[in-house]
């Protein structure tokens, strides 16, 4: 019984070590949880990169299309591509594309 009561302070002290050490690994704010947050994170800040880069091109795109700074060959290109017409003067080249397979 004496030396019961010697080793339950460190078996106390031992079980509070296992508690917090599995706490700090596998936790709500632990270690692990820690770094699938932070690649979560990166592939975020991958996104909003790809974003914005596709904004700003889309953002040149429709300032060509403004009456103050109209583009008129940006005009005439998107026509043609849109509407798929060509002036009776253009050439016109057929190029195949390989087929991805």
């Amino acid at each position: 019984m004496q030396s019961l009561k010697r080793l339950f302070p460190s078996m106390l002290f031992a079980a509070m070590i296992a508690y917090f050490g599995y706490h700090a690994l596998n936790g709500e704010q632990g270690v692990l949880n820690w770094i699938v947050v932070k690649n979560q994170i990166n592939e975020a800040e991958i996104e909003l990169a790809e974003a914005r880069s596709e904004r700003e091109a889309l953002e040149v795109r429709a300032a060509r299309l403004r009456s103050d700074s109209l583009d008129l060959d940006y005009v005439e290109e998107r026509a043609t591509a849109l509407l798929n017409i060509a002036h009776p003067r253009d050439f016109v080249v057929d190029i195949e594309t390989p087929d991805p397979r």
